[in-house]
C-alpha cells in the first residue's frame, strides 16, 4: 500500500476521530480497561466505539437496563506496556481479569492511578490527557454523522471499516493534562497498529496450545499481513508416529483460543515460521490441497474481512461468517527422510570479514 491510497483513506474518516485511548471502568467486582475509538461530536459530547470482545459494552447494558449513566475515565498517552496489556482479549483475560495487572508485569511496576476530578472513577496517573466522562443511557448516533462518508477510520486488514450506524454517547465533565501535553495516536494498518494486535493474538494461542500439547509447540507467530488476527503459523514438532494429526487438533484449538483466526498454517520444526519466504516454500512442496486443506465452513470470524460478507458469496449466512482453512504444511511423520532440506558445509566467515 502506498503513501497515496494511504492519505486517501485517512481523508474519508470521519472528523474528529482519534484512536488509543484507554477505558477505565470500576464495577463492584472488577476494574476493566479495554482500547477503544473516541469520535468527537459537539462539544461536550462524543462517541465510543466499543470492540465486540471487550467487556464495557457489557457494563454499560447493565448500566442501561436501570437507566443509569456509566461513569467513566478515558486515559491516552500512557506507557507502551499499558496500551499493550489494554489488547488483551478473551479468552486470556476473562470478566474479572483486571488488565492493569499484566501492564505491571510488564513494566516491572505497578501502574499509578488517580482519583478523577468529577466522576467516582480512577484514571492512570502518567497519561497526558485525560476525559472524564459519563455514557448517556438510550443515546446513540452514527459513527460519521460530521463527514457522511459511511467509513470509519482505517482498520488493521488495510480498509477502511464502514461506519458504525449506531454508537454509544459519552459527555464529557472535565479533560485534565500534563504540562505541554503530547497527543499520541495510531493509525491503521501501520506496522504499529498490527503489532499491538500480534502480540495477545500470539500469547492466548500459545498459552493454550501449551497446556494441551506440552514439548510440541515450538513457535506461534501471527505476521502483519493478517493484522495480527486473521492467520497464525504454527510451528509443531512431531516426535512420534503418535504425534501425526495432532497439528491439526493443535489448529483446532488455536481457532478456539482466539475466534477471529481465519487461518492457521502448521509447519515443521526445520522451516522458519518467522519467514514467510520459508513458510510459502512449505506450503509449495509439502502441501496438497486434496489431502491437507481443512476448511471449516460458516464459522463466526471478524466483521471488517470485506470478504466475510454475504454479498462475497451465497454460501455464507450473515456479516463476519467465515470459511475457516487450515493449511496443513508439515510432512507426515513416515515420510521424514524425504523431505530431507538440502544440507550445507559449515563455514567461519571470519577470515572474509575480517579483510
Amino acid at each position: 500500500m502506498n503513501f497515496q491510497h494511504r492519505f486517501f483513506a485517512i481523508q474519508k474518516i470521519p472528523q474528529g476521530s482519534f484512536h488509543l485511548f484507554l477505558i477505565l471502568y470500576d464495577d463492584p467486582r472488577v476494574r476493566q480497561n479495554l482500547l477503544s475509538r473516541l469520535g468527537q461530536l459537539n462539544p461536550p459530547v462524543g462517541t465510543v466505539k466499543e470492540p465486540g470482545a471487550r467487556y464495557i459494552g457489557y457494563f454499560q447494558e447493565l448500566a442501561e437496563k436501570t437507566g443509569k449513566l456509566l461513569p467513566i475515565s478515558i486515559s491516552t498517552g500512557v506507557a507502551p506496556a499499558i496500551e499493550i496489556a489494554s489488547c488483551f482479549e478473551p479468552p486470556t483475560t476473562p470478566l474479572g481479569y483486571n488488565e492493569l495487572q499484566a501492564a505491571g508485569a510488564l513494566r516491572g511496576r505497578p501502574v499509578e492511578l488517580t482519583v478523577c476530578l468529577t466522576i467516582p472513577e480512577k484514571a492512570i496517573a502518567h497519561a497526558e490527557y485525560v476525559i472524564e466522562g459519563e455514557i448517556l443511557p438510550y443515546v446513540r448516533v452514527r459513527e460519521d454523522q460530521n463527514s457522511g462518508t459511511g467509513k470509519a477510520m482505517p482498520e488493521f486488514p488495510g480498509y477502511c471499516g464502514p461506519a458504525n450506524p449506531s454508537l454509544p454517547v459519552i459527555k464529557v465533565k472535565a479533560v485534565t493534562t500534563r504540562k505541554n501535553p503530547i497527543m499520541r495516536t495510531c493509525i491503521g494498518p501501520s506496522e504499529e497498529h498490527v503489532f499491538m494486535a500480534v502480540l495477545p493474538t500470539e500469547a492466548s494461542i500459545l498459552t493454550m496450545l501449551e497446556k494441551a500439547y506440552p514439548g510440541k509447540i515450538k513457535n506461534v507467530y501471527c505476521a502483519s499481513p493478517g493484522g495480527g488476527k486473521y492467520f497464525v503459523i504454527i510451528q509443531f514438532l512431531k516426535t512420534v508416529p503418535s504425534d501425526e494429526g495432532r497439528q491439526r487438533q493443535a489448529a483446532l484449538l488455536a481457532f478456539s483460543a482466539f475466534p477471529e483466526l481465519k487461518h492457521v498454517f502448521l509447519v515443521d520444526e526445520d522451516v522458519d515460521s518467522f519467514d514467510l519466504k520459508d513458510v510459502l516454500w512449505a506450503m509449495t512442496t509439502r502441501f496438497q490441497a486434496d489431502p491437507d486443506l481443512i476448511p471449516i465452513p460458516g464459522v463466526q470470524c471478524h466483521p471488517l474481512d470485506p470478504s466475510n460478507h454475504s454479498s462475497y458469496s451465497p454460501l455464507i449466512r450473515g456479516d463476519g461468517i467465515a470459511c475457516k482453512a487450515i493449511f496443513d504444511c508439515t510432512v507426515p511423520f513416515d515420510q521424514k527422510e524425504r523431505f530431507q532440506q538440502a544440507k550445507f558445509m559449515e563455514v567461519d566467515p571470519g577470515p572474509w570479514l575480517r579483510c
